[in-house]
């Protein structure tokens, strides 16, 4: 039994607080300037923290960024998906949404950040992994419900290499227009589905 006079614990607390608060700083610096165009301190001033807390949580604001990105993409794993009545619909309809997401700075930012982990942090493998994780999980979702209709499915790793990475590599090197031509992407992808 805890004593009368013991603070309890309340659920999430200050540290569930600052949490929040600091993502939702990144968050809106990412969309006000982009990766790249803030520093751990701007994160803290936005977020009403000291900037102390920032590197003593995360280590470095990389590792920060990569911490937002995989809670949005859980949290977007939780989101409900399209449901047309098609697989191919269903895709056109993600895949619609996600170039939307990519296509803001917000959306863009948070890639570079897992990617610019991925390529200087062998320890945050893991955290990158969670952030693939969440994207295929989704993806997975879709093509389940398709299978239950009754729809041929292509695998998850075919559907990755020609719908996922082609919409990434259009938003990081802003080949052409990352909603440009998404019908042909899902139709490939889908052509796999006969052939497999």
């Amino acid at each position: 039994m805890t004593h009368p006079s013991a603070p309890r614990k309340r659920p999430g607390g200050r540290t569930a607080r600052t949490g929040q608060a600091v993502h939702e700083a990144v968050r809106a610096l990412l969309a006000e300037r982009g990766q790249g165009g803030f520093t751990g301190r701007d994160v803290a001033e936005r977020a009403g923290v000291h900037e102390a807390t920032i590197y003593r949580r995360w280590g470095s604001l990389d590792t920060l960024l990569l911490d937002v990105a995989v809670t949005v993409s859980k949290l977007n794993e939780d989101s409900p998906l399209p449901d047309t009545g098609t697989l191919r619909g269903d895709l056109l309809a993600w895949a619609g949404a996600m170039a939307a997401d990519l296509d803001r700075p917000e959306g863009l930012g948070l890639l570079r950040s897992v990617l610019a982990v991925r390529a200087s942090d062998a320890d945050r493998s893991g955290q990158v992994t969670d952030f693939v994780y969440a994207r295929a999980a989704l993806i997975q979702r879709v093509l389940d419900r398709a299978r239950e209709r009754g729809e041929p499915v292509p695998e998850l790793t075919t559907l990755l290499e020609r719908l996922v990475a082609p919409l990434y590599f259009r938003a990081i090197f802003t080949y052409r227009q990352l909603d440009e031509g998404l019908p042909e992407l899902v139709d490939n992808a889908l052509a796999a589905a006969v052939r497999e």
